[in-house]
């Protein structure tokens, strides 16, 4: 007469195991990085957000970083075709795709990496999303890394002494200003600028200060020529795929309360960290930062504002937005933002 009640608590057993089992189990996000697994972005950026995402889920979605998807350049696709979920698109390697993003690219804002990927975040929701460039993905934040800096083999005191020299560019407004300096742009990506400055492919290198640690380039760069407005910035997209975003349910919208412009200051904060920890770096190696003088700033500026006229009238008449209007709320929002 007990086998009743006996059966009963062991299938009340077998159940509790079941739900235990079901809420151990998380969904899974597989985040694509394709810097060295040492840079600021590895190292406290994404394991952050990752955790936050943790924390709001309940522990239901996790983040694993990922290393070695695809190439700089494949990150938009890779994501789009849902062979990772998560990842992060440098807008320079796709000139032909990403217009509006160089607004955050133009020299001249003066604000450090926080205040510019928030400033870039809340223009980019407000004005830059509906010419929908980032179709196919889901943009769930985006980050600038800190001005961009010519590191060289040999000191340059005269921008006259650029004519002709094979430079890394990234691309994008990067490329705009290289071909006006008369340098000779090398298309490569961060990780082969080292082999290119060895091998003699390349005379120079754009990238942020950074990434003379990073990526190694004080080793083979011993100098570099710094613009107090930066030479360039580089812009990046955070991005999502739709399907496994909306895969989440109720959780997609936790995950998109700890993303957006709170993921855009914690990006910009990574790479304030990195500049910073490179510049101690730089110092140690016995590298020789050269800021431009005077002359040479007045130049530069008369190189970079042809430029930015020429994007205003390029996105207002291919993307139909007041572009004027954008840079000037981008530039005013990064000047005064404060944390």
């Amino acid at each position: 007469m007990f086998v009743p009640a006996l059966a009963a608590i062991a299938a009340g057993i077998l159940c509790l195991g079941a739900v235990g089992s079901a809420a151990a189990e998380s969904r899974i996000l597989r985040l694509s990085t394709w810097v060295p697994p040492g840079h600021e972005l590895n190292r406290s950026v994404f394991p952050a957000w990752a955790r936050s995402v943790e924390r709001v889920t309940e522990g239901r979605v996790r983040v694993r970083i990922e290393h070695n998807l695809g190439a700089p350049n494949q990150q938009f696709d890779l994501v789009r075709a849902g062979r990772a979920d998560v990842g992060y698109v440098f807008h320079g390697y796709h000139p032909d795709r990403f217009l509006l993003p160089q607004l955050a690219e133009l020299p001249g804002t003066g604000a450090d990496q926080v205040a510019s990927s928030v400033a870039y975040w809340r223009v980019h929701q407000a004005i830059l999303a509906r010419a929908d460039e980032h179709r196919g993905v889901a943009v769930i934040g985006v980050m600038l890394h800190g001005p961009g800096v010519l590191h060289t083999k040999q000191p340059i005191t005269q921008l006259a002494e650029l004519q002709g020299m094979r430079v890394r560019v990234p691309g994008g407004v990067s490329a705009a200003i290289a071909a006006a300096l008369g340098v000779r742009g090398v298309s490569l990506g961060p990780s082969e600028a080292y082999a290119a400055l060895v091998d003699g492919r390349a005379d120079g290198a754009f990238l942020p200060l950074e990434s003379k640690e990073s990526f190694r380039i004080l080793e083979v760069a011993r100098y570099s020529l710094e613009m107090p407005v930066g030479f360039y910035d580089g812009s990046f997209a955070i991005v999502m795929n739709p399907a496994a975003l909306d895969s989440l349910g109720e959780d997609k919208a936790a995950l998109l309360s700890v993303s957006g412009e709170r993921l855009s200051a914690l990006a910009g904060r990574g790479w304030r960290t990195a500049e910073a920890r490179a510049r101690q770096a730089i110092e140690a190696a016995g590298n020789i930062v050269i800021m431009a003088d005077a002359g040479m700033q007045l130049e530069f500026e008369g190189i970079f504002g042809p430029i930015e006229t020429d994007w205003i009238l390029k996105a207002r008449r291919e993307r139909g937005i007041h572009a004027r209007a954008a840079l000037a709320e981008y530039r005013a929002i990064a000047r005064t933002y404060s944390e």
